[in-house]
């Protein structure tokens, strides 16, 4: 996953945007941005849930302009994403979207789920946690996906190889250990935006500061025992935020092995662990490089 150039503007004509219906904006009338609905199989009673394809070839005048005021703001957004990529794909627009719809449910053990893998927020932790193979799959017949995060564009090459979109949809599907994450990424991208905005150094490369907090998650499950995704993501938000002045303190590290031995519970824990102090520990290493 690439940063595009800090001026880089959507397609006017050449292309697909992604929306997401259910984060769709007010002040859009409704006969406005009105694309072709990426339903999967037998979900078709909640297709205004469903993602909409807008072909850039086919807008008005107006609905172009609106794009890209949208896209420029949509940046530095707070709320949930409502254009969530620009699309390069060589398929006509029905064809991708059934594409997607495919890729949108699937199973883990005997539960069958559907997975918004189009949102920034979790596109971006696919990107970390898809094995290549998984990653080609998902992007099949596409050849490039640049979606809103972090305050910037990132474009993800796709796999443009000709194939059969639908013999390929399960080979993307996540393991039920990665679902494990992907069922986190609410809480993973709270922390990541957490800090991103308290450390400068975080904001410069974001994608790094993501896959931090996916490890500090998973160490907190595998030596921690921690087996709340909350308890975990908490874990790793202190191990992002104050690196080894956490992992390391005097006081913290006795207690971290009597976490791990079952000797404390995870609130006796962290009813220990004193922000103030770590905050002034890591700017004082700071001052001193």
């Amino acid at each position: 996953m690439n940063r595009q150039d800090e001026g880089w503007q959507m397609p006017l004509s050449q292309g697909y945007v992604l929306l997401e219906p259910s984060n769709r904006p007010y002040f859009i009338d409704d006969d406005f941005l009105v694309g072709m609905p990426c339903v999967p199989f037998g979900m078709e009673k909640i297709e205004h849930l469903m993602p909409q394809l807008i072909d850039l070839s086919k807008v008005s005048e107006a609905e172009n302009e609106l794009l890209q005021d949208l896209c420029v703001a949509e940046r530095q957004q707070t709320r949930p994403p409502y254009v969530c990529a620009w699309i390069g794909c060589e398929q006509s627009g029905d064809d991708l979207a059934a594409m997607l719809a495919g890729r949108l449910v699937g199973r883990d053990g005997d539960h069958r789920l559907l997975w918004r893998f189009y949102d920034p927020r979790v596109t971006s932790l696919a990107y970390n946690v898809l094995t290549s193979e998984q990653r080609e799959a998902l992007l099949q017949n596409i050849q490039g996906w640049v979606l809103p995060w972090a305050g910037r564009w990132w474009n993800i090459e796709g796999n443009s190889n000709l194939s059969s979109s639908f013999e390929r949809a399960d080979l993307s599907w996540p393991t039920s250990e990665q679902w494990k994450i992907f069922a986190s990424s609410e809480l993973i991208h709270r922390i990541h935006t957490e800090v991103c905005a308290k450390n400068s150094f975080a904001a410069e490369d974001p994608a790094a500061i993501q896959l931090a907090i996916v490890r500090g998650m998973r160490e907190a499950a595998t030596k921690l025992k921690l087996a709340e995704p909350v308890q975990q993501a908490e874990y790793a938000r202190l191990l992002v935020l104050f690196a080894d002045h956490f992992k390391h303190h005097r006081l913290l590290e006795g207690l971290l092995e009597k976490l791990a031995k079952g000797y404390i519970k995870w609130s006796e824990f962290r009813s220990s662990v004193d922000e103030d102090e770590l905050q002034r520990l890591a700017q004082s290493s700071t001052s001193m490089r």
